[in-house]
């Protein structure tokens, strides 16, 4: 891929993300593509910045109200710069080398924060199947917040070591899936089973087995959350 194509499909896909999100077509200004332009010369990774648009539109759409809009994709540039800072320290960390700049404190204080929001979507998580009468569900999404909660205090005290809270949450998130699962009714859980196979479609004749299954599982995955309301319990999407 020549840096030429990388950079058009770097501003590509957040041009796309921010213009989706917002839910009606718009034309990015002139401040907005400089401000794109600004996180690929910082090198900040594409995810980074859709995981922060995705964090600002859904904290907008949580307490906003009704017709509101954001009309800047600067209203987005404090969180790609927090969720920037936690991925520089993580990585860091991971190389054996201290935070960049001494943010370790920043650093931690951002991973902090975040855990919070990934706590309260925990938790509305558990309210729905609370409603929904899921009972492993919610016993699952009750001890995975209680420790998201208590991991955050050891963030906020200086007494975890961050290299592996992505590993740590990935956990969470398979144990919240599999809570999910047994949740189920059977005759619900084969009929999601049998989507994620059929959404394969005729590429799946194209996979290697092992392609194949990881794919069938990754469609699955997403069914669950889009039924049970579930959050992705990741630093970045």
């Amino acid at each position: 891929m020549t840096p030429g194509k990388a950079a058009d499909e770097y501003y590509g896909a957040i041009e796309e993300e921010f213009v989706r999100r917002r839910g009606a077509t718009m034309l990015l200004s002139p401040r907005d593509w400089t401000l794109i332009g600004e996180w690929k010369e910082a090198g900040v990774p594409l995810r980074v910045v859709l995981q922060g648009i995705k964090n600002v539109f859904d904290s907008f759409e949580a307490r906003a109200p009704t017709g509101r809009r954001i009309n800047s994709l600067s209203y987005c540039r404090q969180e790609v710069q927090v969720l920037h800072e936690i991925y520089r320290s993580l990585h860091a960390v991971e190389a054996g080398r201290p935070a960049p700049g001494g943010t370790n404190a920043v650093g931690a204080a951002a991973m902090a924060r975040h855990l919070g929001r990934l706590h309260r979507r925990v938790r509305l998580a558990m309210a729905a199947a609370s409603l929904a009468r899921r009972d492993p569900l919610v016993a699952g999404l009750a001890q995975i917040g209680a420790e998201m909660k208590r991991l955050r205090k050891a963030i906020k005290d200086g007494g975890f070591d961050p290299i592996g809270l992505e590993d740590r949450l990935r956990r969470f998130d398979d144990e919240m899936l599999e809570a999910a699962r047994v949740s189920l009714e059977p005759g619900a859980l084969a009929g999601l089973q049998a989507a994620a196979g059929e959404a394969l479609g005729a590429a799946a004749g194209r996979m290697t087995p092992e392609a194949r299954e990881v794919t069938r599982k990754a469609r699955l995955a997403r069914l669950l959350r889009d039924l049970c309301g579930l959050p992705r319990l990741t630093l970045f999407d």
